[in-house]
């Protein structure tokens, strides 16, 4: 007890001077409107700097989910697009209307990806569980992405269009030309489209689509656009190179394609032996 007393006794001075520079402080703010007004306005400053950030982050989260319900309307429009086309091309047999139909799309987040090798992957978080199946096709909201290699219960594995092993046929919009394709492992913001008919005339900038020949993508699907043709002389045919409308370092969603019919046609091939 004594030792107590001690001790407060000596930090007597300094206790005195907190309680009487509270006391100043206190009458200081409560007397002076200057000096309210810049306690009112620190606060003030504060509390709209974290409304702020909070703002931020709340529009940040809605953007992301509004871009993802945009999406999801986008490919439903997409395919009442392609099944108006089809309905007005009076050449196409009864019943080619549906063809849209034929597709389903699910959408997963993207959790690794690659671009500095030969053979690059993703990652993505759905898998055999949520129905995703080897063999579906998966775009970026810019255009195509790869394909499923692999999948798990809850995870999948896309091959890459930066895949030196992945081929995926094409043509050039406004025509029949159709091509291969594939990567070269020089460039991710291209790819190389080959086998293109040496007789055929196209040019710079003309767009390249999915075909429609694989069960992997629906026809039409973007791939980019053209930046440059070779063709060797005395050579059948010719190669293009492609600029790709997919930014594959800023990949954070993917939609994958599938085929209604696709068992179906897959117990075709194994009969078929192919």
């Amino acid at each position: 007890m004594r030792s107590l007393l001690q001790f407060l006794r000596k930090i007597a001075p300094f206790l005195l001077f907190l309680v009487l520079e509270v006391v100043a402080l206190v009458l200081l703010f409560s007397d002076s409107n200057y000096h309210g007004s810049v306690r009112f306005s620190s606060a003030n400053r504060f509390n709209a700097r974290m409304y702020e950030v909070r703002h931020r982050l709340t529009a940040y989260i809605g953007l992301k989910q509004t871009n993802e319900a945009l999406w999801v309307r986008n490919g439903e429009l997409e395919k009442e697009v392609a099944a108006l086309r089809q309905a007005l091309d009076g050449t196409l047999p009864e019943g080619a209307a549906q063809l849209s139909d034929e597709y389903e799309y699910v959408y997963a987040n993207v959790l690794k990806n690659s671009i500095q090798r030969n053979k690059n992957h993703l990652l993505i978080d759905l898998g055999s569980d949520d129905g995703v199946t080897e063999g579906m096709g998966a775009e970026s909201p810019s255009g195509i992405a790869g394909m499923v290699v692999a999948c798990s219960a809850h995870y999948s594995l896309v091959a890459s269009v930066l895949n030196t092993d992945m081929h995926f046929s094409c043509r050039i919009k406004g025509s029949d030309v159709t091509g291969s394709l594939s990567w070269d492992g020089r460039d991710i913001r291209e790819g190389v489209l080959s086998d293109l008919p040496g007789h055929v005339m196209w040019s710079a900038g003309d767009t390249v689509l999915t075909s429609g020949f694989s069960e992997a993508f629906a026809e039409g699907v973007p791939v980019g656009v053209i930046a440059a043709t070779e063709k060797p002389s005395g050579a059948a045919y010719a190669t293009a190179r492609v600029t790709l409308f997919t930014r594959f370092d800023k990949l954070p969603q993917l939609r994958l394609t599938k085929m209604r019919r696709q068992e179906e046609i897959n117990q075709l091939k194994t009969r078929a032996a192919l």
